[in-house]
């Protein structure tokens, strides 16, 4: 255990009502690990190990406004009472979602339809009311994409400094989205040329959206070179 990961157990144990049950190498003392810090001091001393601390809370901040937390558990959750967008609006922010992820998107056999599509071009258009959404389960856009992303930080996570794998399992179990968790985690990314401040920024503003899935290929065909989005708004 190196000391940073010492220092933020011995945080948690003066934090709790019960420190013997404090196991910092235990990964569920790592979810909402920043909400059982009650002094501030504390607080602050346990962001400042992690040398990106200002840039990853100010990413929090986006996603912790108008956002609301499932009681008992603390998961946050979008509020789409307060949080919508107009339609091209959200149509440009599922463009941007699916092309700053085409350089990290694996070049496998399986994924060629849809490398295809997005590298022959595609618009995005609003899907009507009486069309169903896909399911993750067939929805190959939505899964490629998030394939792309969990691979991505599963390669460039710093798995020598033991204290970021409590950043991690924090980033992960705040929102249950794992493009969240990323857009969090990205300033202590190693990132290629090709990949900029940005490049999750679109990805977290579909959670917000509550549209994180709610994207495919229209009529799942490729050859409509069209992808679909319905936010939740508009089933009602």
């Amino acid at each position: 255990m190196n000391q940073k990961l010492k220092l933020l157990e011995d945080i948690l144990k003066r934090n709790s009502e019960d420190p013997d049950s404090i196991d910092i190498e235990n990964e569920i003392d790592h979810y909402f690990f920043f909400n059982a810090i009650h002094n501030k001091d504390d607080l602050e001393i346990a962001w400042s190990v992690f040398d990106e601390h200002e840039d990853i809370r100010n990413r929090l901040s986006k996603i912790q406004n108008n956002a609301d937390s499932i009681p008992g558990w603390g998961y946050k959750t979008p509020n789409l009472d307060y949080v919508k967008c107009d339609d091209e609006e959200l149509k440009r922010i599922v463009s941007l979602h699916v092309s700053s992820l085409r350089s990290i998107l694996l070049e496998e056999d399986y994924n060629a339809d849809i490398i295809t599509f997005i590298d022959n071009g595609f618009k995005v258009e609003i899907a009507p009311s009486n069309i169903e959404i896909p399911g993750t389960s067939v929805n190959t856009l939505f899964g490629v994409l998030y394939e792309a992303i969990t691979e991505y930080w599963i390669e460039y996570f710093p798995y020598d400094d033991e204290h970021y794998e409590v950043l991690k399992n924090w980033a992960i179990h705040l929102t249950k989205c794992d493009e969240v968790a990323t857009y969090l985690m990205w300033p202590f990314l190693e990132r290629s040329n090709d990949l900029t401040d940005n490049t999750m920024d679109a990805g977290a503003k579909l959670w917000k959206f509550g549209c994180r899935d709610r994207y495919w290929v229209k009529d799942l065909d490729y050859s409509s070179k069209v992808v679909y989005v319905r936010p939740p708004w508009l089933d009602k």
